[in-house]
Formats: structure tokens, C-alpha cells, sequence
């Protein structure tokens, strides 16, 4: 599987480079020079996007909130680790969990791991509605023609099957099978006893706190959606303008491209592949679509840059413990252990690295 991925990403830098020949260097130039010294534009609506994908992460602590403050760096370097290294999206999440407990947050690494699992399967199901809704905006209105539709429809279920996996995965107690797997060839049951409290923890969230569930579901659905601003606002810069309803049927088709080669460390050569297709499907340029995918990597290049930047700071010496943000109370906090009718959450238990 390692061998297969430098691989994949040297067939994903091949396809970029054949995009680039058949669309010609000079004309993918001449329309990347129409953003001239409008180009950090574009990093304007991630800032929204990160906004609303952080606090959906805030709201899937099943105990204690951490301060939005700390959330959202430790979220930049989560996700760079996960846009720049081949671990399918899981290193940086679970790098998140413990830079919180570094950072002194208050929280154990069980909890963050619970806050990290809830937040990822709920940005993958609101991606599914995300797209679903592309789906039957870009019918009602015209936005898209059938080819670009069955692409969307196709799109969606495979974003819904990936969220039924997930879930199944974690009623079936997925960290519990990888702890005992660890457990067993000598690595310590205690690794073994912490994956079965987060299993716990996971299924007494699903099941007792649908409504905070819901939140965490709502808040991830819009920052999705916020990328169509972001589609808009780079074609108005490329001199290529569409309605707010083609872009949203653009973004939600090439952040479902992207999502399906996670496996790719940025998915490079088939978002940009996706992207050219999209815009074909809609009757827009090719070499638009390139500059387009071209204008987002240099997006995505900066928020990585400052999500390691956060990594560096945060991987200094450990900060002082912080407080809990004064919204978390003991009624948001999972019940004793002495009830009998739910599962020991274990979050109570602080971790504290040394």
C-alpha cells in the first residue's frame, strides 16, 4: 500500500502536466494573469468556511468546549497534516486531539478523540446533503445539464455509503478492534481500555445527544456551502462569471471529486482532472477550469503554510492549562458512571502530557 501511494501521486503530477501541454502553458498564463493583484482575494471566504467548520468541531465536545481561540489554529494544523501526508485524512485528526491536550484545553485525549470522530462523521454526511442539495438546486434551476446532474447524483451516494460505513464502524466499536489489535503484540492493555471508553463515549453521544448531534451537523453543512461563495467570487476574478446557483453545483462537484481521492495527499491531478471535466459538462472554458484549480492550490498552499506555523508554535514548550469556555456546564457533561442504564463515558479523566 505505501509503495502504491508515491505512485498514485506522481500518476496525479503526470495528469496536471498533460492538462497543462493540451491546454497550452500560454493560455493557462494569459487567464491566471486576469487575477494579477487580486489573487489573495480569493483567501477571504476559507476564513468563513474555517469559521463555521471550527465551531461545528466545538460543538461535538461531548463534556467541556474548549476556547474557539485554540480550536481553530489546532484545527489549521490538523488539516495541513492531513493535506500534505498520506494518512486518508486520520493523522491530522487524531495530531488535533493531542495538540488540545498540550495546549492545556482541559480536556483528556479520550474526549478530544470522541470531538474529533463526531466532527469528521458529521462533515461527511453534510457533505452528502451538501451535494444532494447541488443536486436539486442545479435541477430546479437549470444550473446544470444531465451529465453534470448523474455526476452530482453519483457523487452523493457515495458520500452517503462512506457515512454509513463510518457509522457502522463506530457502533461496531472501531477504536476497540485497534486497541486490542495494539494490545495484543505487546503495546500495553492500556491502550486497549482508553479505545473502549472512546467507543462508549461515541455511541452514548449518538444516542443521547441527537440535538447537539444535529448542531454539530448544521454548522458543518454550512461551512460546505460557504465554499460556493468562494467558487463565485475566483470566476468573477477569471473574468468567466456564473449564477450563484452554477456555482454551488461547481463546488459541490469538485469537493466531491476531491473527497473521492482522499487517498491522494491533496487529491493532486484528480481534483484538477474534475475540475476540467465540471467545466466542460457546464459549457465554461477548459483552461478556466485549470486556472481555477490552479487558483485554489495557491489558496490551499497558504492555509497549510499557517496551519504548520500553528503546528511549530503549538509543538513548543506546553502552555499553562487554559480555561474551559464559561458556555459548558455540568448539565452539558456526560452522566456519572453510577448510572447503570449508560455506558462509563470516561471523559472525566484528565491526561496530561509530560
Amino acid at each position: 500500500m505505501r509503495a502504491l501511494r508515491p505512485l498514485a501521486i506522481l500518476a496525479g503530477g503526470l495528469i496536471v502536466a498533460w492538462l497543462v501541454w493540451e491546454i497550452g502553458p500560454s493560455t493557462l498564463i494569459a487567464e491566471l494573469r486576469k487575477l494579477s493583484w487580486r489573487l489573495p482575494l480569493i483567501l477571504l471566504p476559507q476564513v468563513v468556511t474555517n469559521v463555521f467548520k471550527t465551531e461545528g468541531w466545538r460543538a461535538a465536545f461531548p463534556r467541556r468546549r474548549p476556547r474557539f481561540g485554540l480550536l481553530f489554529p489546532v484545527r489549521l494544523a490538523g488539516e495541513a497534516v492531513n493535506e500534505t501526508t498520506p494518512t486518508g485524512t486520520m493523522g491530522g485528526d487524531a495530531l488535533k486531539a493531542f495538540l488540545l491536550v498540550r495546549a492545556g484545553a482541559g480536556v483528556s485525549v479520550e474526549e478530544g478523540l470522541v470531538a474529533v470522530v463526531i466532527a469528521k462523521t458529521a462533515l461527511v454526511a453534510s457533505l452528502a446533503a451538501f451535494i444532494a442539495g447541488a443536486l436539486a438546486l442545479g435541477w430546479a434551476f437549470g444550473a446544470a445539464p444531465p451529465a453534470m446532474l448523474a455526476l452530482l447524483a453519483l457523487l452523493a451516494a457515495y458520500m452517503a455509503a462512506s457515512t454509513a460505513g463510518f457509522m457502522w464502524a463506530q457502533l461496531r466499536g472501531i477504536f476497540r478492534m485497534g486497541g486490542r489489535a495494539l494490545a495484543w503484540i505487546g503495546l500495553g492493555d492500556r491502550v486497549a481500555v482508553g479505545a473502549d471508553r472512546v467507543d462508549a463515549d461515541l455511541r452514548w453521544f449518538y444516542r443521547e445527544r441527537r440535538g447537539q448531534a444535529a448542531v454539530v451537523f448544521g454548522l458543518s453543512l454550512v461551512g460546505w456551502a460557504t465554499g460556493a461563495l468562494e467558487t463565485w467570487l475566483m470566476l468573477v476574478l477569471l473574468e468567466s462569471p456564473v449564477s450563484l446557483p452554477t456555482a454551488l453545483v461547481i463546488e459541490a462537484g469538485a469537493t466531491g471529486v476531491r473527497a473521492v481521492g482522499f487517498l491522494i495527499p491533496g487529491s493532486i491531478g484528480v481534483l484538477e482532472g474534475g475540475l476540467v471535466g465540471i467545466f466542460a459538462m457546464l459549457g465554461l472554458s477548459s483552461s478556466t477550469g485549470l486556472a481555477f484549480g490552479i487558483a485554489r492550490r495557491f489558496r490551499e498552499a497558504v492555509w497549510i503554510l499557517l496551519g504548520y506555523v500553528c503546528l511549530a508554535v503549538m509543538r513548543g514548550p506546553k502552555a499553562p492549562v487554559a480555561d474551559t469556555c464559561p458556555g459548558a456546564s455540568d448539565r452539558s457533561s456526560p452522566p456519572s458512571p453510577a448510572r447503570a442504564d449508560l455506558p462509563d463515558p470516561g471523559v472525566t479523566r484528565q491526561v496530561r502530557s509530560g
